[in-house]
């Protein structure tokens, strides 16, 4: 904010918006019941949560870095500066940011197939009263191959198994999405503002944002990154 002649100058930015949202979507993610077996999918209840936060969590992403960049004086940038955030960073050609470009891709692969609604087909039988997935498969028919999916996702077409990305191992098919995908979006969107700042690319406020638990007590924001980790490495070690 800064004086103008007739009043206050404000900008419209949604940075700090989506932080509370966020905390009462993985209230109710880590209230559903994880599957009985640790190789299971989530339950419908759990996709519904996970698919909404990975969505949100990138739309936060967005907003926190051009509201770094606008108060980083960037109104005279140069022409590649001004394009959306992964294609910013990777035109700074710095190779400290490589991984956390790297890890991105995957994040903005796996909720374009959220919001776009990849379809895929694949097979489901039962193997002793229990279900198995198999021969996963993108269906071209109304939409066009990512052009980055071999980039990205491992292995080739039809998949045996859930098709997944190189490094975070994301599910990318949209209705078995869950609680690992967003711990796995969440911890790179910190870890990606952290060397941003860090590098001095941008300067992100603030740089520990604080959310209220039920309207009461205030905890940082990236603590939930754990509580959902906890959530389900607890069945790791379990099994």
């Amino acid at each position: 904010m800064k004086k103008r002649n007739h009043g206050e100058e404000y900008i419209s930015c949604l940075a700090s918006n989506f932080k509370q949202p966020i905390a009462v979507l993985v209230d109710c993610l880590l209230a559903v019941q994880l599957p009985d077996l640790y190789d299971d999918p989530p339950r419908a209840p759990e996709v519904d949560y996970a698919t909404s936060l990975v969505v949100l969590l990138v739309l936060a992403f967005e907003a926190w870095i051009s509201n770094a960049r606008h108060f980083d004086k960037r109104r005279n940038a140069k022409i590649k500066d001004k394009t959306f955030v992964l294609s910013w960073m990777k035109s700074l050609n710095d190779p400290k940011l490589q991984s956390s470009i790297d890890r991105l891709s995957e994040i903005y692969f796996l909720r374009n197939a959220i919001v776009h609604n990849h379809i895929w087909t694949y097979t489901q039988s039962w193997v002793q009263a229990r279900a198995c997935y198999s021969d996963f498969d993108l269906d071209l028919a109304w939409q066009s191959r990512p052009r980055d999916f071999d980039k990205i996702v491992n292995g080739k077409s039809p998949f045996p198994s859930f098709p997944r990305t190189k490094r975070l191992n994301l599910i990318v098919v949209p209705t078995f999405v869950g609680r690992r995908e967003v711990a796995a979006v969440f911890k790179t969107v910190k870890d990606a503002l952290e060397i941003l700042d860090e590098l001095k690319h941008v300067h992100v406020v603030p740089k520990v944002p604080y959310i209220r638990d039920h309207g009461k007590k205030s905890f940082p924001f990236w603590n939930l990154i754990g509580r959902i980790q906890r959530s389900f490495v607890l069945r790791t070690r379990m099994s």
